[in-house]
């Protein structure tokens, strides 16, 4: 079987489930039962917490 086919209906398949997701979430947002911020895809307060450090200065 030829994978590229394969492939491009899976891909497929994943672009319909995201979506579906995607309008699924939307719903939730207008209707109010999520907010907008809820449905980022890391929260705002592990942000706010989060600090980078660089292990050198050498690029």
């Amino acid at each position: 079987m030829d994978t590229s086919k394969d492939s491009d209906y899976t891909d497929e398949i994943l672009r319909a489930a995201k979506r579906k997701h995607q309008e699924e979430s939307r719903a939730l947002v207008r209707s109010g039962a999520r907010s907008q911020a809820s449905m980022l895809l890391i929260p705002k307060e592990v942000v706010k917490r989060t600090t980078f450090r660089r292990r050198t200065d050498e690029f």
